[in-house]
């Protein structure tokens, strides 16, 4: 599981939102960020953060089309497939 947090981005200083996995002390870009300081608005994202976030859930859609019945391929009795099950 992540969470969205605000923080300043390292570079500008701007307020930005943060991902970062739940047990983990650092946003997805390293950034150390204090969990207890949202209050503020914004509709910037960290573009770091954003991009590893997308890629992680790229990944793990991949590992479950691969891995698990219910996003996998069903053949039909005469060979064709039935496309996902789901």
């Amino acid at each position: 599981m992540y969470e969205m947090h605000i923080a300043p981005d390292d570079s500008s200083g701007l307020l930005v939102w943060h991902v970062i996995a739940k047990q983990a002390g650092n946003s997805l870009c390293g950034q150390a960020v204090d969990r207890g300081a949202d209050g503020t608005r914004t509709d910037r994202h960290c573009l770091p953060c954003m991009r590893s976030f997308q890629d992680l859930m790229a990944a793990q859609a991949a590992l479950s089309a691969d891995g698990r019945a219910d996003a996998r391929t069903d053949a039909r009795s005469d060979g064709r497939s039935d496309g996902l099950t789901v």
